[in-house]
C-alpha cells in the first residue's frame, strides 16, 4: 500500500512574532531529521530588512542554507501558504498553534485551523515550540477502521523513528452505538456485553495486522488500546491523560466547513482543544510504493 512518506519538502509560515525564532528552530530541526528541503513562507511585502532578518535566523539554526528557500507572498494568509505549498510540492506543512481556542476563534477559525481544513499535504501543528529541542517520546495514532489508517499508522511510525520517539500507541475508538441500543433489562445488558466483546475482538484482529506491518517497517515499541467512545473526543482525552507528545490522525474525507464545527467532526474535537502536537496525515501527499 502506498504511504505518504518520506517527506522530501517541508514548509513553515514565518512571521516576525515572539514565536518566530522557536518556530523556525523547530521546523529546521525537523527538516534536518527528515533530510528534507525547507521552504519559509512569509505573508507580507518583501523588504531588505525582512530578508536580512530571516537569513540571520536561518544561519542561527545551523541548517544548510542551500536547502532553504525563502518566499514572500502578499494576500490572504491561508491562501498564500496553501498556494506556496502546492507550487513547491510540499509534503509536510508545519504551523504553530494554540492548545485551546476561545469560542470566537473556534467558529471563525484561526489560520492554523483553516490550514488543517484546506491543506492538500500533511500538516504538523506545534503546540510546544522551543529554540532548544523538546524530545518526542510518546506517540498516539488513530487506529480507526478506515482505508487511510494503515498509511497513517505507518507514517506515524516512520516519523516517530526519525524524531527518536520511544513508544507508539494505536488507539482504536469504537462507537458505543455499534453495539445496539441502551439495555433496559438484564437480558439486553448481557446481549450488549457480548456484542461489545465480539466487536472488540474483531477490532483487535484488525489492529494486529497493522502491528505486523509496522514490524516489517521496523517498529517502535508499539501498544494497542481499544476504547469505546466518541471519535476524536476520546482519543484527545487519552492523549492528554497518557502524556502523549504527538497525536497522529487521518485527514478528513472531505473539506471541513462551518457545519462541521456546529455538528462536530472527530477532527474538530481535537482542533478545538489540542492535547499535544498534532499531525494530520494527508493521503494525497506524494507517495512511494
Amino acid at each position: 500500500m502506498p504511504v505518504p512518506f518520506p517527506f522530501k519538502t517541508v514548509a513553515t509560515a514565518i512571521a516576525f512574532s515572539p514565536y518566530a525564532e522557536a518556530n523556525l528552530h523547530e521546523s529546521a530541526r525537523i527538516a534536518k531529521m527528515l533530510n528534507a528541503n525547507l521552504v519559509l513562507i512569509h505573508v507580507g511585502a518583501e523588504t531588505t530588512e525582512k530578508l536580512n532578518q530571516l537569513e540571520l535566523l536561518v544561519t542561527q539554526t545551523g541548517i544548510d542554507k542551500e536547502r532553504v528557500k525563502i518566499e514572500f507572498r502578499e494576500g490572504d494568509a491561508v491562501n498564500c501558504i496553501l498556494d506556496s505549498c502546492k507550487e513547491n510540492t510540499v509534503d509536510l506543512l508545519i504551523a504553530g498553534a494554540m492548545k485551546k481556542e476561545n469560542l470566537l476563534k473556534f467558529y471563525t477559525g484561526s489560520i492554523a485551523r483553516n490550514l488543517c481544513r484546506k491543506a492538500e499535504c500533511s500538516i504538523l501543528l506545534l503546540t510546544d515550540r522551543s529554540v532548544i529541542r523538546n524530545k518526542c517520546r510518546e506517540i498516539v495514532v488513530s487506529g480507526s477502521n478506515h482505508d487511510k489508517t494503515e498509511g497513517t499508522v505507518r507514517t506515524a511510525n516512520y516519523f516517530g523513528k526519525v524524531l527518536g520517539a520511544e513508544h507508539i500507541t494505536i488507539v482504536d475508538e469504537i462507537d458505543p452505538k455499534a453495539t445496539g441500543n441502551q439495555a433496559d433489562d438484564d437480558a439486553q445488558l448481557a446481549e450488549t456485553a457480548l456484542k461489545r466483546k465480539e466487536l472488540q475482538r474483531k477490532e483487535e484482529e484488525r489492529i494486529s495486522s497493522l502491528k505486523e506491518q509496522l514490524e516489517l517497517d521496523g517498529s517502535l515499541s508499539v501498544n494497542h488500546k481499544c476504547i469505546f467512545g466518541k471519535a476524536g473526543y476520546t482519543i484527545g482525552h487519552y492523549s492528554t491523560a497518557n502524556g502523549a507528545d504527538l497525536l497522529v490522525m487521518n485527514s478528513p474525507d472531505s473539506k471541513l466547513g462551518i457545519m462541521d464545527r456546529v455538528f462536530t467532526h472527530d477532527l474538530e474535537y481535537v482542533l478545538s482543544d489540542l492535547p499535544c502536537c498534532l499531525m494530520i496525515v494527508n493521503q494525497t501527499a506524494k507517495v512511494i510504493a
